[in-house]
């Protein structure tokens, strides 16, 4: 029975191994569309788009956005009747096995209240063009994103609607 053991566990590991590149080359193979396609429907604040590249499960590591799917459709939703123009560049995007990192420049017009988090002050509007950058990682899984943690810039963003510079 150990024989049969060991050659079971052999044979199981061959397979793993033989299987493992496949599915890290389509998480790497779809990172890049995944991002472009995300990018695209922030772009259109089309928050139906987000469906097709977001799992309905989604881990948001963030205190900024909703959970899941529905959680993240209605924090971009908030997002985009904050800021009407609101416009997201891809600066730069690196992906490795099941992960996608990707830099940002967002842009936006202050013409509306701002709260950069929950029980913070309001920032009224200013009318000034926005700019900030944003760091973004994911976790792809069955082909989508699973799971992200972002840093933003929200230092200067609290500066430009307050006025004030670095």
């Amino acid at each position: 029975m150990t024989g049969f053991s060991r050659r079971t566990a052999l044979v199981g590991a061959a397979a793993l191994a033989t299987v493992m590149p496949t599915l890290v080359a389509r998480a790497e193979g779809a990172g890049p569309a995944l991002l472009q396609r995300y990018v695209a429907a922030f772009n259109a604040h089309d928050t139906d788009a987000l469906a097709e590249v977001v799992a309905a499960d989604y881990v948001q590591h963030n205190g900024r956005a909703g959970q899941g799917l529905t959680g993240l459709q209605a924090t971009a939703r908030q997002y985009f009747q904050t800021f009407p123009d609101f416009h997201m560049q891809l600066e730069d995007s690196v992906t490795s096995g099941d992960r996608v990192v990707a830099r940002f420049t967002l842009t936006a017009t202050h013409d509306h209240p701002v709260q950069l988090g929950p029980g913070a002050p309001a920032f009224p509007p200013t009318g000034k063009k926005l700019v900030w950058q944003g760091i973004s990682i994911w976790r792809i899984a069955d082909g989508k994103f699973a799971e992200h943690w972002d840093v933003d810039d929200l230092l200067s963003l609290a500066q430009q609607m307050r006025g004030t510079s670095g």
